[in-house]
């Protein structure tokens, strides 16, 4: 009962205070709020437990290719097979490959990320559907008909979470598919890419023929597996490297640098985001201590006047203990109300923190105030109450009963509290100095990489992702006309300068990775190079200097020699110290092409990475549909942005457009997601 009626009291006081309640409250809601925000992002991504039966025993079978500079490497489809046939510790094994799917019917054509993904890994992870079964190993071949699963939010956005929709069949590029199952959300199978998320699942053995099954030099899938009861990491571990070791020895020419591990599955949705969120959770809480030390210091300053107070409810009898309570209750009460808009807060950031975090970072999607987040809050809030109550706390029992009441305000501001005041401002100054100087100094690199010389055109450019994935592939001939075809309306467009198509655009992905050698070059080793395809009008649109030679041009089509274009690295790579020109790259197929072009380098990779050996190849050449067109424009790019889509779909209805972002803005957003990261660490690593 005592305890209520301080709280009562301390209600009534606070009322009566309402500025200073309002300050208290909104100091303490920032500090809070930040830290909540933050303990969500760990909480999503650290804490939750995966969504899977007995996750601690599902793990990730990885390639390691220390040629490629790849701990982790994708892996062939015949090693795969090899693995299954050979491996004891595992009850299941499974392996998916990502893919992108054309949706069309019922709606605008869409592009649908989504993996093909064995039988056995839906078995090894224990997925239950929402509606409808898993794939049967039946349907894991060539000529099963073509089944798919699909996504809730997939399910909801598109055909209106129709329950009968098992049994439907949709289109996915130019095939039926009839859909047998839908996942939940949160349920779904890990994407190989961490910030993709999944949304269509179809059985990848009917889509891969004999001779691809038995391919080891193709390295572009992951494998899931189960490890059997009572088999230990270590030991699944020690099995596979000791079967990647016979595998070397049997198949030397594909395996002779290829082993096996085995990692757990958790470790490939937390990744590096360990040390980023501990560095984030450790500078909210500095932002907190700066806050009690300013709301202490707002306290204090309000008990000093409130002296004449304590004396007078002393000598009436209040014993230490019942004032103590007294404003241990105004703490809490501000503590509680500053942790409710807090929580408010931290809610209204989420949104925020997913585009800002890394694109890789799972479980973003998961960010919510549950349970353990509202424990967390909670300690915080009485952690500072404690901390912002204690000092008039101090203060009250050091009251003189006399003095006090023959004592004004003002001189008895004057007395020992004086020091106290004094110790907490500096820590505050000193806290929010240190802050201050550490964003100052991440402004002045933020400013200092923004500015950085790229080595091409950023301003004025838009790109476009023109995806065409899976399903039946155009012919050669089919896609040269395609991309001349949609070239010649884009080109058309008024403010429109030029236009190129490519596989991937700078720095939104870094490119494959290939070996490649040098005729004539004396090492048997060749150069890890990052491949990328380009059209004709593509290295004038981003302004890449070609230094040597020419680009790639329109006369490099399919049928006519095939040529290649380097950069700078590269060509110093295979042949130091001599001209590159009219020499043959040597490809990791065994063919070859000349150089008939060398370029300048560029940061491809981001803004922060040195250049790669690079090479292209065209796209009219390249056996592959090109991904994405580069446009340069002489108004504001994002003002063709329509224009550009209509041209597309003049030419083909069905076809996805995605990803319209100009060249700033993907620089704004690498800067912002990886630049920052990264100087913050660095920071945190005392570099």
């Amino acid at each position: 009962m005592g305890f209520l009626q301080d709280l009562r009291l301390a209600a009534r006081a606070l009322a009566h205070s309402r500025g200073f309640t309002a300050v208290a409250v909104a100091t303490l809601a920032l500090g809070i709020g930040a830290n909540t925000a933050i303990f969500s992002l760990v909480n999503a991504v650290l804490l939750r437990p995966l969504p899977y039966a007995e996750p601690d025993r599902l793990a990730l079978v990885w390639e390691s290719a220390p040629f490629f500079g790849l701990h982790d490497s994708p892996v062939s489809p015949a090693n795969y097979t090899d693995w299954k046939a050979r491996a004891r510790s595992f009850e299941e094994m499974g392996g998916l490959e990502t893919t992108g799917y054309k949706l069309a019917g019922d709606g605008p054509p869409e592009l649908v990320h989504g993996a093909e993904v064995t039988a056995g890994v839906l078995r090894a992870l224990r997925i239950q559907p929402m509606l409808g079964r898993i794939f049967r190993d039946d349907e894991d071949r060539l000529d099963a008909p073509k089944t798919a699963i699909i996504g809730e939010a997939l399910w909801r956005r598109r055909f209106g979470a129709d329950p009968a929709i098992v049994g439907k069949t949709i289109r996915l590029d130019e095939d039926r598919h009839t859909v047998v199952g839908v996942l939940a959300a949160g349920t779904e199978p890990p994407s190989q890419y961490h910030g993709e998320l999944d949304e269509i699942w179809t059985p990848l053995g009917a889509s891969y023929t004999a001779r691809q099954w038995n391919e080891r030099g193709r390295h572009n899938w992951m494998v899931v597996a189960r490890l059997k009861p009572g088999v230990t990491l270590g030991q699944a571990d020690a099995e596979m490297r000791s079967i990647g070791e016979a595998l070397a020895r049997e198949y030397p020419d594909t395996n002779r640098k290829v082993g096996a591990f085995v990692a757990p599955l958790r470790d490939h949705f937390v990744q590096g985001s360990r040390r980023l969120l501990a560095l984030l959770l450790g500078t909210v809480l500095f932002v907190l201590l700066i806050a009690c030390a300013n709301l202490a210091n707002l306290m204090l300053s309000r008990a000093l006047g409130r002296r004449k107070e304590v004396a007078v409810r002393a000598a009436l009898g209040a014993g230490a203990w019942r004032m103590a309570r007294q404003f241990l209750c105004e703490s809490l009460l501000i503590a509680a109300m500053g942790a409710a808009l807090g929580v408010a807060l931290a809610r209204s950031t989420f949104g925020l923190l997913a585009r800002l975090a890394p694109g890789d970072m799972a479980g973003l999607r998961t960010l919510s105030v549950d349970g353990r987040v509202l424990l967390f809050t909670t300690g915080l809030a009485v952690l500072a109450a404690f901390a912002t109550g204690l000092v008039p706390l101090v203060q009250a029992r050091r009251v003189d009963l006399i003095d006090s009441l023959k004592q004004s305000s003002r001189t008895l501001a004057g007395s020992g509290s004086t020091r106290t005041r004094a110790v907490l401002a500096g820590a505050e100054v000193a806290l929010a100095f240190m802050l201050v100087i550490g964003a100052a100094l991440l402004m002045r690199t933020f400013a200092n990489v923004r500015g950085a010389e790229v080595g091409f055109r950023t301003d004025h450019v838009l790109t476009v992702g023109i995806p065409r994935w899976g399903g039946k592939r155009p012919t050669p001939a089919e896609v040269t006309r395609w991309q001349g075809e949609v070239l010649r309306r884009v080109t058309a467009i008024p403010g429109v300068r030029s236009a190129g198509f490519t596989n991937h655009v700078p720095i939104v992905f870094k490119g494959d990775i290939s070996g490649v050698n040098g005729e004539g070059r004396a090492s048997e080793d060749g150069v890890q190079a990052r491949s990328r395809a380009a059209g004709p009008g593509y290295l004038e649109t981003l302004g890449i200097p070609v230094v040597r030679g020419r680009g790639i041009g329109g006369e490099d089509v399919d049928g006519a020699p095939r040529v290649v274009v380097i950069n700078e690295t590269l060509a110093r790579e295979l042949w130091p110290g001599q001209d590159a020109l009219g020499r043959r790259v040597i490809f990791g197929s065994g063919s070859s092409a000349p150089v008939v072009g060398v370029t300048r380098d560029i940061r491809q990779d981001g803004l922060d990475k040195a250049p790669k050996p690079e090479y292209y190849i065209s796209t009219l050449q390249a056996p592959f549909h090109p991904g994405a067109l580069a446009i340069h424009t002489s108004v504001e790019p994002a003002s063709v942005a329509s224009a550009v889509r209509q041209a597309v779909w003049s030419v083909d209805p069905e076809q996805p457009v995605i990803d319209v972002f100009t060249m700033e803005q993907i620089l704004d957003k690498e800067v912002s997601q990886r630049w920052i990261q990264k100087t913050l660490l660095a920071g945190f690593r005392g570099e």
